[in-house]
């Protein structure tokens, strides 16, 4: 098992519709996967439960009574360990939502209340060091809920979508994967954050590696907080007829890379050992880049209105964004499915490098 997440405090880059998309991906390939929405804006639950959610409302607007959402929320399976009501995280209590189009994916929903634990989770890692034990459950009870739920459910993948902050909530689940990714758009201030995310990462795992042993010395679950980096998601760039990206993007896409070298891979070098080598699946692909997403332009409306992935439409999907309601023929159509098979090969990148991250660190 693999727990991997999407990061970069940098907002807008498309983090919450990757994650989605390369959810599907690997459940369609025979995985079986969790995505987990850590993000309080709650944008992955609003994508993946659209047609859930679109049924719920026409109950209320039937019934005028506010109909239940099914499924447990992060906030509500973390209460009794942040209250202390308990010493870890009770996995059995926890109701995970099936994909409505997808076999083998389900979702541990987000909740827009997450933010009031923000305090509790920042408490924790400053109280890291002491001898409370509270905060040393708390500090290391999401690794161990999020493991534990992943194992009870034989999961291959767990993804989790987290905010695009450098606050404790984004620290404590970023510290819990064995991987992450990081996705970026060909952008100025972009390249320019590629230094600011290495500073961050960098302290996160100096101020984990201080405390790590002590705490398990004492027999806690606290997880590795050395996370492979799989590469850079370069996306949301438009691109011209023959295929390329824009003038305007590529420069921004070749400093991109060129900025990871100097800024984030001495940061992960300075944190690998004999044991982990945190930049392992990059030497072997060659390549701090891990794939490239354009812009996905009007098919990203299906998406949003079926909770399908970017290349899972059919046909007869296209007439909802279709200008005269039919659907999709003719060489537009096939413009679709081409696109459609490019998208799929791209998340297939990602696929590969988190294979890759499995082999490394063994199935867990």
């Amino acid at each position: 098992m693999i727990i991997c997440t999407l990061y970069n405090h940098k907002g807008g880059v498309s983090k919450t519709t990757t994650t989605f998309n390369l959810g599907h991906a690997l459940a369609q390939s025979g995985y079986k996967v969790l995505l987990i929405d850590a993000d309080p804006q709650c944008n992955l639950t609003e994508l993946f439960m659209g047609p859930v959610f679109e049924r719920l409302d026409l109950e209320y607007a039937f019934t005028g009574e506010i109909p239940l959402v099914p499924g447990t929320t992060l906030l509500d399976a973390l209460k009794p360990r942040i209250s202390g009501a308990s010493s870890s995280v009770d996995i059995e209590k926890i109701e995970l939502v099936p994909s409505p189009h997808t076999s083998n994916l389900t979702l541990f929903k987000g909740d827009v209340g997450l933010s009031t634990a923000e305090d509790d989770f920042s408490q924790a890692h400053t109280q890291r060091s002491s001898g409370m034990m509270h905060f040393k459950f708390l500090y290391v009870a999401v690794s161990d809920m999020v493991r534990r739920l992943g194992e009870s459910i034989d999961a291959d993948y767990i993804l989790i979508d987290v905010g695009p902050s450098a606050g404790a909530l984004t620290r404590t689940f970023f510290l819990s994967c064995d991987s992450f990714f990081v996705p970026v758009a060909p952008d100025r201030f972009n390249t320019q954050a590629i230094g600011s995310l290495s500073v961050i990462i960098d302290k996160w795992m100096k101020e984990h590696k201080e405390i790590i042993d002590d705490y398990k010395s004492l027999g806690l679950p606290i997880s590795e907080g050395r996370p492979l980096f799989l590469g850079s998601i370069v996306q949301n760039y438009k691109i011209s007829r023959g295929g390329r990206a824009r003038t305007g993007f590529e420069m921004w896409m070749e400093r991109i890379p060129q900025r990871i070298e100097q800024e984030l891979v001495p940061v992960l070098k300075k944190y690998s050992d004999s044991n982990i080598e945190l930049l392992k699946v990059c030497n072997d692909f060659g390549d701090t880049r891990a794939t490239k997403l354009p812009d996905f332009s009007s098919l990203i409306t299906l998406m949003h209105e079926l909770s399908k992935p970017i290349f899972g439409f059919s046909q007869e999907d296209t007439s909802i964004i279709s200008s005269n309601g039919y659907k999709y023929t003719g060489s537009v159509w096939e413009d679709a499915q081409r696109r459609m098979s490019e998208w799929r090969e791209s998340f297939g990148s990602l696929e590969a490098r988190l294979k890759k991250a499995k082999e490394v660190l063994g199935d867990k």
